[in-house]
């Protein structure tokens, strides 16, 4: 129970909330149940297209989805992908104190917008895209997490120590088994995909500034949901 608690306070709202936030061994240790906050995240925007898209616009329903998403996760995971990409070394180092501020929003404008156009294209799709899109992205986090405690710092280092292979082979397990059964190889190519981007942003993230942190996680749940719509768009 501690640890289903600890996974809704890091990936949602209630981050914003708490007094006391879980601890970083506590985050580790219920690292498999974060495909689950996935699915309650993405039961609540299928419930929610149904009950809106007889009564307004693709393009108003698209933005409304968007919108409680972010609403949904406190806006966490958007702040860890600007701060991800304000970081010294992702950010052109050429760039001025409020330049290198615009890479951050500039990243958030693109994953929002990929993920508006997606949803505004998806029709028939939609509500499987909605369920699965954050229960996948949550489950890329968690391939990004583990193995990178020797190259994160702070938090970030204590969480991935206390992942295990058996959190990742269940989880792995657990979603691309249930997504594969509803979305046949689509499901198979998107789970593909999103591990790619997830060791490939890890290494990227890391051979740019030095040592990973929690912020990379929010870069890395953005990216994924945004790629996971986009290909569900288009297969």
């Amino acid at each position: 129970m501690k640890s289903i608690v600890a996974a809704f306070k890091f990936l949602t709202i209630l981050s914003r909330f708490i007094r006391f936030p879980p601890s970083a061994p506590m985050v580790g240790q219920a690292a498999a149940l974060f495909p689950i906050v996935g699915l309650v995240l993405g039961l609540s925007l299928a419930l929610l297209a149904r009950a809106l898209q007889n009564y307004v616009d693709v393009e108003i329903l698209s933005t409304t989805l968007v919108a409680f998403l972010v609403l949904a996760t406190g806006a966490v995971h958007l702040e860890g992908l600007k701060k991800t990409f304000d970081a010294p070394g992702v950010r052109p180092s050429a760039g001025s104190e409020s330049s290198s501020s615009a890479v951050g929003i500039v990243a958030i404008l693109v994953v929002i917008l990929f993920k508006i156009k997606s949803i505004d294209i998806l029709e028939e799709k939609l509500t499987l895209a909605l369920l699965l899109t954050p229960v996948m992205a949550r489950w890329a986090m968690l391939v990004f997490i583990y193995g990178s405690y020797r190259h994160s710092e702070g938090e970030a280092s204590i969480i991935a120590a206390n992942v295990r292979f058996w959190h990742v082979a269940f989880v792995t397990i657990a979603t691309l088994a249930p997504a594969s059964y509803l979305l046949g190889r689509t499901a198979l190519w998107i789970g593909l995909s999103l591990s790619i981007l997830a060791l490939l942003c890890r290494a990227l993230f890391h051979k740019q500034t030095g040592a990973l942190t929690r912020d990379n996680y929010g870069a890395v749940v953005e990216g994924s949901e945004a790629l996971s719509l986009v290909l569900m768009a288009s297969l």
